[in-house]
């Protein structure tokens, strides 16, 4: 569903859709072509050359039929209501992120690992849990190009699945950043063909509805990877992406800045979290709101 608006100074255009049918990389795609086709009229060859892959697929070794649950047999727990949380918006210049990369002092975490690991330390950091308590980092990861054989990383459709990465509150605050973007790291890395497979045989044999998180995880959506501002339907450039429902605690949505380099973070958390970051020195050293 497309919807667009035509306020005072400018033009919104607003998007949602079902992630049983396309993921992210889809959809940010299938925006990416239209919106050149918009502006110029015509599409480049190199858009010509992307075919949508859309040939019915799944694991081979999974028995069919998925029997899929009445949703309104069970409803959904909410842990929190959008009214008592607060939303806003993390910025991290490029500066900032290589030099988050820097102090992870590890050659296999990415910038953006590392900015991940920084507010997910300092969110843990003002949370109020116990050192005991687990908290948990859930990350998206298209597994397109890590199936076997791989898939066209055109393939439409939703190929993506949620990493976690598990730790304790206290091994967080003891061990900090380079220790924590080395977890997310590791997590994403484990993210394998065998993985996907055994994901989806255990879905397959109960599938469940999702149901709300909890305060303790932080859950990436999105990706900074997806070409948001490179976008003109004929009207300029976008000056700014947010994202829309559902409001969760700990929700943050990713987008790539609009300096190139830089960083976008949606966050959504209780506000006495929110007044506790906006006066940490250590977390504002990177990243402003």
């Amino acid at each position: 569903m497309v919807q667009v608006t035509e306020m005072k100074d400018g033009i919104f255009i607003g998007f949602g859709y079902n992630s049983t049918v396309a993921d992210g990389d889809s959809i940010w795609k299938f925006l990416n072509a239209w919106s050149e086709i918009c502006s110029k009229g015509l599409v480049s060859e190199a858009a010509c050359l992307r075919r949508l892959q859309l040939k019915g697929w799944f694991f081979d070794e999974i028995d069919y039929p998925i029997r899929i649950p009445d949703p309104e047999a069970k409803p959904a727990t909410v842990t929190a209501s959008s009214s008592l949380l607060q939303e806003l918006m993390f910025h991290v210049t490029k500066e900032n992120a290589l030099k988050l990369e820097a102090k992870a002092n590890d050659e296999k975490v990415s910038s953006f690992q590392a900015a991940l690991a920084h507010i997910w330390c300092s969110m843990v950091k003002h949370s109020g849990m116990s050192r005991e308590e687990e908290t948990y980092c859930r990350l998206p990861i298209d597994m397109r190009r890590r199936l076997s054989p791989p898939l066209e990383e055109d393939c439409f459709g939703n190929v993506s699945q949620t990493g976690i990465a598990r730790v304790t509150v206290g091994e967080l605050m003891d061990n900090g950043l380079g220790w924590a973007a080395g977890k997310i790291n590791e997590m994403e890395r484990s993210q394998t063909h065998e993985n996907a497979v055994a994901s989806a045989e255990k879905w397959v044999r109960d599938v469940k509805i999702p149901v709300s998180v909890g305060s303790r995880d932080l859950v990436v959506t999105s990706s900074h990877r997806f070409d948001v501002y490179g976008n003109d339907f004929g009207w300029g450039k976008p000056i700014a992406a947010r994202a829309g429902p559902p409001y969760v605690c700990g929700r943050m949505v990713v987008f790539q800045g609009v300096e190139e380099g830089s960083l976008d973070f949606q966050a959504c958390l209780h506000p006495q979290v929110v007044e506790k970051l906006s006066e940490d020195v250590d977390f504002k050293e990177f990243v402003s709101l």
